[in-house]
């Protein structure tokens, strides 16, 4: 049954790895990789069957990280399109300088 779970928590990272890849939009590559976070989340409640206290410490410290890491991107995506009046990563990229 845990050999689901894994199946299922390998799925959505790539998933969210390609979707990182492909994408030019700032907004889709944060969905994408929260989307990658919540896969090595799902693995690691899932690992947390075999061996419950550490596997709950290190969901809790998973979930704590991934709440401290989306304020600091969005304010830098928010800031992104203030200064850029764009979201599109191929365009932000030309306008270095």
């Amino acid at each position: 049954m845990i050999e689901y779970v894994f199946a299922l928590s390998a799925l959505l990272f790539a998933l969210g790895a390609y979707g990182a890849v492909s994408h030019r939009s700032a907004v889709r590559i944060l969905i994408s990789l929260e989307l990658m976070f919540n896969a090595e989340l799902l693995l690691l409640v899932a690992l947390a069957a075999l061996s419950p206290a550490e596997g709950l410490v290190l969901a809790l410290f998973m979930i704590a990280l991934t709440a401290s890491e989306i304020g600091v991107i969005i304010s830098i995506v928010v800031l992104l399109f203030r200064r850029y009046k764009s979201l599109d990563i191929s365009r932000i990229r030309s306008m270095r300088g």
